[in-house]
């Protein structure tokens, strides 16, 4: 039951810094949102989450205003660590996923697109079998409710371009097999226009091992 919003999670990260709490907490909003808030290993949200973000001021040193961007950053950096790690570790996971969505209405939208792709069970399926299907990540990003036109999408695979304007292209898919087995995997979806809206996504792929550890739970 991990997914975006946060879903069974505790999170804690803490620094000795001195930062007011009007600061600390927006660092916490965006740090939140590039990382926890863009986590999916199987799209069920449970009622129990927490990320707290701790300040306790012991080194006596507080940040000048220049400084805060950095600190506000490196914060960011360590909570996209932690979310990463969860997908790695998700439940009968074998691949690491990450999607990377460009060329959507609105950053919003890339990300709702992101989302649907990685909650995709085909696609999750796909990729836990090294199966390029391209059909599979496209149908997701439609499901997503965000107007893009199709005919204008490209996708690559591991790096290699599976779809241009829509239609297949020409690889060697023995070859994307190949790269498909490794322990990690990136999808990538352009939309070719005046889409400004990008967005990067973690999950993991959906195998047997999923259905067992799920399947011997007993209440």
């Amino acid at each position: 039951m991990i997914h975006p919003l946060m879903a069974t999670t505790l999170g804690f990260v803490m620094t000795d810094a001195d930062i007011p709490l009007a600061q600390l907490r927006n660092m916490l909003k965006r740090g939140v949102e590039r990382s926890y808030n863009r986590l999916s290993v199987d799209g069920d949200t449970s009622t129990n989450d927490t990320l707290l973000l701790l300040a306790n001021g012991a080194s006596g040193i507080r940040p000048d205003p220049k400084e805060m961007a950095k600190v506000a950053e490196e914060i960011a950096l360590v909570m996209e660590s932690l979310a990463q790690q969860i997908a790695r570790d998700g439940e009968g996971a074998g691949k690491f996923i990450t999607i990377l969505v460009a060329g959507a209405p609105s950053h919003d939208g890339a990300a709702r697109m992101a989302r649907s792709i990685a909650n995709s069970p085909l696609v999750k399926t796909a990729v836990a079998g090294s199966d390029p299907n391209w059909g599979r990540i496209r149908s997701a990003a439609g499901n997503a409710g965000v107007a893009f036109d199709p005919g204008k999408t490209d996708i690559h695979m591991q790096g290699v371009s599976v779809c241009r304007g829509g239609v297949a292209t020409p690889f060697s898919e023995p070859d994307l097999k190949r790269k498909l087995d490794a322990a990690e995997c990136e999808i990538r979806v352009t939309v070719r226009g005046p889409g400004k809206g990008s967005a990067r996504f973690w999950t993991c792929d959906l195998t047997e091992g999923y259905i067992r550890i799920n399947a011997s739970y007993r209440t």
